[in-house]
């Protein structure tokens, strides 16, 4: 038996979520699909499983005719608030329950694979280092033990802290570490708190090696978090305004993924439909670092902003 699905979205709003997504079995075939909350107390069986998925049959299989769902349910509010299980029932009256609904979710979208792409890049380096740009541990995320065994990785923060090898400032790199130092870089929800997220592209320039490669990842959408620094907000389309031939790069990819709904909480006629208009979590890219650049911005940090980063807890949801 091959049991294969993905859950394309299951958003909540309240006491509801909506469900979307399919699953499919070759041998047996599924017959039943439920979803199961808080460890089985409670499920809720999807009536609209079996709609036309030519795109599924196209790509999976071409007996996967009729294997999507698409639906809203409603639930206690709570039960939100955790992870859900999908149970199947088969033909041969059998049920396979599988650990986590979107456990498989993030496969084929853009963000996380631009992510698979860069430390593909690396694998093909024979030596050099490699920067982290905000890699303190915050929300107890590690990325050291990604990079290859043979590149060394160093990992700065502006804030010393668990996972941090030097502390300072990314609009200031250069001064940090000297020209021609890094065969790639990369930051992880990092350029919407950088107070001159064009000066660090100018910084990166600096310390990279000719041809070094850059990977930044950040959100289109996301809540205010960790106020007084938290600045910015990127599409696909912001990459090539930092990064591009002035600043002495090239964008070898740029995509937003992760997608996301936006409400209004008090709708007029120009937000009422907000939620069906494209929106995304993540934004990512990677530039290639093409020539050097004559650019500089010399504004300090404290010129821009005189605030410092908070530095206990995460103040909002981790990114």
């Amino acid at each position: 038996m091959s049991l294969l699905w993905k859950v394309d979205e299951c958003s909540g709003c309240h006491d509801r979520i909506h469900l979307r997504g399919w699953c499919f079995s070759d041998a047996p075939t599924i017959v039943m699909v439920e979803v199961v909350f808080q460890a089985g107390a409670i499920s809720v069986v999807l009536t609209s499983f079996g709609q036309p998925s030519a795109d599924v049959a196209a790509i999976v299989d071409p007996r996967a005719t009729r294997c999507r769902f698409d639906e809203w349910l409603s639930v206690p509010a709570d039960a939100l608030e955790n992870d859900f299980k999908l149970r199947f029932t088969l033909a041969d009256r059998t049920t396979v329950e599988r650990e986590s609904g979107v456990v498989d979710s993030h496969i084929g979208d853009p963000y996380f694979a631009c992510w698979e792409h860069f430390i593909a890049f690396l694998h093909t380096l024979k030596s050099g280092a490699v920067l982290e740009i905000g890699s303190r541990a915050r929300s107890g995320i590690i990325y050291r033990d990604l990079v290859p065994a043979n590149l060394r990785y160093v990992g700065m923060d502006i804030l010393p802290g668990p996972n941090v090898d030097v502390v300072g400032d990314a609009h200031e790199l250069e001064s940090l570490f000297g020209s021609d130092r890094f065969v790639a870089a990369f930051s992880r929800s990092v350029f919407e708190h950088l107070a001159m997220p064009w000066k660090v592209a100018i910084e990166l320039n600096r310390v990279l090696v000719p041809g070094g490669i850059v990977f930044t990842s950040t959100h289109q959408t996301w809540p205010l978090h960790e106020e007084p620094w938290d600045f910015w907000r990127f599409s696909a389309h912001s990459w090539s305004t930092l990064f591009n031939s002035s600043t002495g790069f090239e964008v070898v990819e740029a995509v937003c993924g992760e997608p996301a709904r936006i409400h209004a909480v008090c709708p007029n006629p120009a937000t009422r439909t907000l939620q069906n208009l494209p929106a995304f979590l993540g934004s990512a890219s990677i530039v290639r670092k093409t020539s050097e650049t004559s650019l500089a911005w010399p504004v300090s940090l404290r010129t821009a902003s005189r605030d410092s980063y908070p530095p206990g807890e995460l103040s909002g949801p981790p990114t």
